[in-house]
């Protein structure tokens, strides 16, 4: 019954090719090829999606055999990234069971509970929606990535895959790839619309969000985090807090040399009609840090 909800989860079909055993790696018995196939894919899901007490059906591994060389002999790739979940040995999240020639694995908790167990949690007032949830992995990558904090992408193009609208036709939005959440979830997302540079557009028109320095970090360029804490934060639409509790956008402006700071006449002006529906129609002070939703 678990495989069935698993292949079902993961939209494959479940197979009845008979196993073989020579088709086993070192450490497996009664391991075919079909079994491998899903060993490839068992680590794909998220938390999220089988409880951690729902146990996963898994060709029988030897107690002694069972190591994170036992599981990298099928799994190669969770080791393989230039970031590497420093967890490092399978057993710290998954709790594996091999007795009467049956194993089966479980996780120690799901979703953001299995993270918190090493984590320390945002204790914010104001969170980011997923995180929230326990729903790091719809942003971060569980065992190894080539990004930064295991993100499943770069800069702001993490940020984007959420936030930026996106014509939807049926009842599911993939995001990374490979993730699907439902189009009504998707469409309840704060979004942002930039110009086709994704350079500028947040809060307004001719707002740099990319390919510029960053005034507050030295040798960083502006992303979506010069702004905006990614878990939490004590200021509406999780907004940064500025050094010595400063004004975040008072703060970044004074850091701009007044010979360095273009005008706004002067520079680049995005390639649409500005001011939409998502950015702001600057009023007075303090309009700026009202700027969409903060999940």
């Amino acid at each position: 019954m678990a495989m069935r909800r698993f292949f079902t989860l993961l939209a494959l079909p479940p197979t009845s090719a008979k196993l073989s055993e020579t088709d086993a790696a070192p450490g497996f018995r009664g391991c075919g090829k079909a079994f491998l196939n899903l060993l490839l894919v068992i680590c794909l899901l998220s938390p999220l999606a089988i409880s951690a007490e729902e146990g996963i059906e898994h060709p029988f591994i030897e107690p002694k055999q069972i190591k994170p060389e036992t599981c990298l002999t099928c799994h190669p790739e969770k080791k393989e990234g230039q970031f590497v979940h420093a967890a490092g040995d399978c057993e710290n999240c998954h709790r594996i069971i091999s007795e009467k020639n049956q194993t089966t694995i479980t996780l120690f908790a799901t979703g953001g509970d299995l993270c918190a167990k090493c984590h320390e949690v945002s204790k914010a007032p104001v969170l980011h929606g997923p995180y929230k949830a326990g729903q790091c992995l719809i942003c971060h990558e569980p065992h190894s990535s080539a990004f930064k904090a295991h993100t499943r992408s770069s800069g702001n193009a993490l940020c984007l895959e959420c936030h930026a609208p996106k014509r939807v036709t049926g009842d599911t939005v993939t995001l990374f790839s490979r993730q699907r959440i439902s189009k009504a979830d998707f469409e309840a997302i704060p979004k942002i619309e930039l110009d086709p540079t994704l350079r500028f557009g947040h809060p307004c028109a001719a707002h740099p969000v990319a390919e510029v320095p960053d005034p507050l970090h030295q040798g960083e360029k502006m992303s979506c985090l010069s702004c905006h804490d990614p878990h939490g934060s004590n200021l509406a639409n999780i907004l940064v807090l500025a050094k010595e509790a400063g004004d975040l956008c008072d703060t970044c402006h004074r850091a701009i040399p007044k010979t360095k700071q273009p005008k706004l006449e002067n520079q680049p002006q995005p390639e649409r009609t500005p001011n939409l529906p998502t950015q702001l129609k600057l009023k007075g002070r303090g309009d700026c840090r009202n700027s969409s939703g903060g999940d």
